[in-house]
């Protein structure tokens, strides 16, 4: 229990040094965060990173090491073990625009999670990671042949962070063993009623993996977007700056639901490894997180040293309350799992950014699908002589069509996704290191846009233990 009570300590102060460590920098340079809530993360951590960011569908693995799907959290009912989860990530990232390029690079914790087993038919986690990042900094300047040159510069920094709170529960986990201890059982085999008995076998499975998730997410953070309207070569003309602050404190949260059912013969035939097919399916809720808008627009001049000389203010409102309309996401996920050697899924998601309200900005996005694969294979989890055979060797990919569509050009994100999981431990302590190599782009350098061509690599840590569990003496 002491062991226990030190974790939970450490975790809380990993959260509190992370969410300090994420409003002290930049976590992106993109341009494309200016629009929508920025630059949005994915739930999944280091393990789901690797696979492409798929998770939906994908099922836990049901011997150690266990790892946390906090990102459908339907899969949190596969928690067997209390599961500890950290982790960092770096993004070097080369922004160009056809004829020039900037490469910018930055490091910071991801994520920091702590999953726990309920009983034998539910299981729970909490933990904190960023939501979405912004910042950009862009500047156009336009010739006016009776003003002169006109410039418009846009900015912007800070971020959403999400606190966390997961449950999952497996109602019907035993419905299969009553079934195959029960006389309706017997009396199928013993009048030979095999086609009856395997319809009703194969529905008590699907009820028995049938498991459903909820996770309650705490947004909160600030984000600050500044233009800027400059006329340097001119006394005639007011300098303009205009500042919007936004505070996120609200909550808002999300739903899962998965499924499966084995395969023990083909055709007769004893199948050596088992084949599990798994299903799944999430929906984000597309509620209304309310939100404090501050701003503040004045006019200004320059004197002779460049500084700054303050007119007027025509614009100032201070923690405004206000609101934003999350879209609605959900997706399906379908995975094929063999033994403890494979496992292969795929996910097709869909985002609803029409019916995205930001404040009293116009909506201008699109809805954006968004499709992913992954594969994780493992020669022999239990392996005793070979530490190789121990490793979990993991590739994905994605493409995203994206929600933005500037100059008659959509901004789409794809990419490939390779990594590992390098066990650590012995019995009754699991612990795995997994890192996740990501390679991508988005955007495009056509009609004078930018493209991103980036590279993030994460590095994960697992711990699997037993806690909170009675000591017994005999």
């Amino acid at each position: 229990m002491i062991r226990s009570l030190k974790y939970i300590v450490f975790l809380a102060c990993f959260a509190i040094t992370f969410s300090n460590e994420i409003k002290a920098q930049n976590l992106t340079y993109s341009p494309y965060s200016r629009y929508g809530l920025g630059e949005l993360n994915t739930s999944g951590f280091a393990q789901i990173s690797a696979l492409g960011g798929t998770f939906i569908g994908l099922k836990p693995d049901t011997a150690a090491p266990l790892y946390i799907n906090v990102a459908n959290p339907a899969a949190i009912t596969g928690i067997r073990l209390t599961t500890l989860e950290l982790g960092g990530h770096a993004t070097f990232t080369e922004f160009s625009n056809g004829i020039s390029a900037k490469k910018t690079r930055n490091i910071s914790f991801s994520y920091g999670s702590l999953g726990f087993p309920l009983k034998q038919r539910a299981a729970a986690c909490f933990g904190i990671m960023p939501y979405s990042n912004v910042g950009y900094n862009l500047k156009n300047t336009i010739s006016n042949q009776s003003i002169g040159d006109i410039e418009y510069v846009y900015s912007g920094d800070g971020g959403i962070n999400k606190a966390f709170f997961g449950l999952g529960i497996n109602p019907f986990k035993k419905s299969l063993v009553r079934f195959s201890r029960s006389a309706l059982k017997d009396s199928l085999v013993k009048h030979k009623e095999t086609k009856k008995y395997k319809n009703i076998k194969f529905r008590k499975e699907l009820l028995a993996e049938l498991s459903i998730g909820g996770r309650m997410d705490y947004l909160f953070g600030n984000v600050l977007h500044t233009s800027s309207v400059i006329y340097p070569n001119s006394n005639n003309y007011n300098n303009t700056r205009r500042y919007r602050a936004v505070t996120y404190k609200d909550f808002t949260g999300s739903f899962g639901i998965q499924t499966s059912f084995s395969i023990d013969s083909i055709k007769k035939r004893e199948l050596r490894k088992k084949v599990k097919i798994g299903f799944g399916y999430f929906m984000t809720i597309p509620n209304t997180i309310m939100v404090k808008n501050s701003q503040m627009a004045y006019n200004y001049g320059l004197n002779s040293f460049g500084d700054e000389t303050p007119k007027d203010t025509f614009i100032y409102v201070i923690d405004n309350p206000s609101s934003i309309r999350l879209p609605l996401e959900q997706g399906i996920g379908v995975s094929f799992r063999k033994g403890d050697v494979w496992a292969v899924c795929a996910d097709a998601s869909y985002t609803n950014w029409q019916q995205f309200r930001y404040l009293d900005a116009v909506n201008d996005l699109s809805n954006s699908f968004r499709y992913s694969f992954g594969v994780n294979f493992v020669p022999s989890k239990n392996a005793t002589g070979s530490y190789l055979k121990r490793v979990q060797y993991r590739i994905g990919g994605y493409y995203n069509t994206g929600s933005l569509e500037l100059k008659n050009t959509k901004i789409t994100n794809y990419g490939l996704t390779v990594g590992l999981g390098l066990p650590v431990g012995m019995y009754r302590q699991f612990s795995v290191v997994n890192i996740s190599a990501q390679f991508g782009e988005m955007g495009s350098v056509n009609n004078n846009l930018l493209r991103e061509r980036y590279a993030k690599i994460i590095i994960g840590f697992t711990f699997n233990d037993k806690w909170f569990n009675k000591l017994r003496y005999d």
